[in-house]
């Protein structure tokens, strides 16, 4: 399914539509980095709106599920948020929202493949950084000193058990390629991927390496939301424009680990910085599982009630 199957038409100001579930992959740029077309696989597609404000269209998917990718980085993820939020012909009061894709992770986390329903999100470009050179004691980067709390996001945790439960049933794909790449890291944990629940960092800069990550580590420890579990680009966006269109509390965050962020013994981290083209594919595959896995969870349990058909 795609754009040039589905002729996309104006969204009608006039007759909002109403999604049950609005998932938010980040790109669909060519295979093996296309997020949203497993989506459209589960979910037929039966109309495909254009709106102001969204790179792509969106797409009303039977079972009141609509998909469109939010573009990468923050920026683009805050554009495309807010402009469904406030366009006139998209009515969001009815939908849970789930943010949908891969993430990067440290090997010592877990395995690649493995899948983490966030409950936190740390903004990593909300700190300060000092010249190395220049600062006399401490660390090179510190927390905001402006508007601190805003740095850390918490989701709502009756989604989150939600998420855990339906996630629990799904069976994940693994795939012996990315476990042959995984063993090049002498402290990669796990041989299988697995589902677990953990912060998730979101920064602007494609940051890859043993000391960033410790700086990443050390931000959390400073937030109180460590260890951290993945490391994306557009959850903390996403969720700021939901939290001032008073959205917030029906947003979740699915991520498959696609790379570790530093390089193995073996690699400089030009080599790693990808990982393979195998784990991209599986990190794909596995988080549109428990994604859509999720997805249907909460429409059956509707844990907030903010479907009127169920009332």
């Amino acid at each position: 399914m795609s754009e040039r199957v589905l002729d996309p038409r104006p969204v009608d100001h006039d007759d909002p539509v109403r999604p049950s579930a609005l998932v938010l992959p980040a790109v669909a740029f060519d295979p093996p980095l296309d997020e949203r077309q497993p989506w459209l696989e589960r979910y037929d597609p039966v109309d495909a709106l254009t709106i102001p404000g969204l790179e792509r269209p969106l797409f009303l998917c039977e079972e009141g599920v609509a998909v469109t990718t939010t573009g990468l980085g923050k920026s683009d993820a805050a554009t495309t948020v807010a402009a469904l939020a406030a366009a006139p012909g998209v009515d969001l009061e009815s939908a849970y929202v789930l943010s949908a894709g891969i993430a990067g992770s440290s090997p010592a986390t877990t395995a690649l493949g493995s899948v983490f329903v966030a409950d936190a999100i740390l903004d990593w470009d909300r700190k300060h950084r000092w010249d190395r050179d220049e600062r006399t004691d401490g660390p090179s980067i510190d927390v905001l000193a402006y508007q601190p709390d805003d740095a850390v996001t918490r989701l709502n945790d009756d989604l989150v058990a939600v998420a855990v439960t339906a996630a629990d049933e799904v069976d994940l794909e693994s795939d012996e390629a990315v476990r042959e790449y995984q063993r090049r890291y002498p402290d990669a944990r796990g041989d299988r991927p697995t589902v677990d629940v953990g912060t998730t960092v979101t920064g602007d800069e494609f940051w890859h390496g043993s000391g960033v990550a410790r700086e990443v580590e050390w931000l959390c420890d400073a937030y109180d939301v460590e260890p951290y579990a993945t490391t994306q680009m557009e959850d903390a966006a996403t969720a700021t424009v939901l939290e001032r269109f008073d959205l917030l509390e029906r947003y979740l965050s699915v991520r498959a680990v696609a790379n570790y962020d530093r390089p193995a013994p073996d690699q400089s981290v030009e080599e790693s910085f990808d990982g393979t083209s195998e784990s991209l594919e599986l990190a794909v595959e596995n988080a549109a599982r428990v994604g859509s896995a999720v997805v249907d969870g909460l429409l059956t349990a509707d844990p907030l009630e903010i479907d009127p058909s169920s009332r």
